[in-house]
């Protein structure tokens, strides 16, 4: 049987302390997980350079108006929309 670890995101808007903690335990309290992707609410938010100096992936999503514009407006740090 091939154990599969837990695919993580971590949602954030600042600068990510709690993401570094969560990083920094990876291997050792979190052994069946690893963190995949980090979602921000803020563009400038400092917890997007913590993820990329960790080799993880990142977007920026915002929430304007609806809901359902929610998803559409949700980018990458590098500026590709995903949907």
């Amino acid at each position: 049987m091939v154990n599969r670890k837990t695919r993580i995101a971590v949602f954030v808007s600042g600068g990510g302390t709690n993401l570094q903690a969560l990083i920094d335990a990876q291997g050792t309290v979190i052994n069946d997980g690893e963190i995949v992707l980090v979602v921000a609410s803020n563009p400038g938010a400092y917890a997007l350079e913590r993820a990329a100096k960790a080799g993880i992936d990142s977007a920026v999503c915002w929430k304007k108006e609806h809901v359902s514009i929610y998803v559409k407006r949700c980018r990458s740090a590098t500026g590709t929309e995903k949907r």
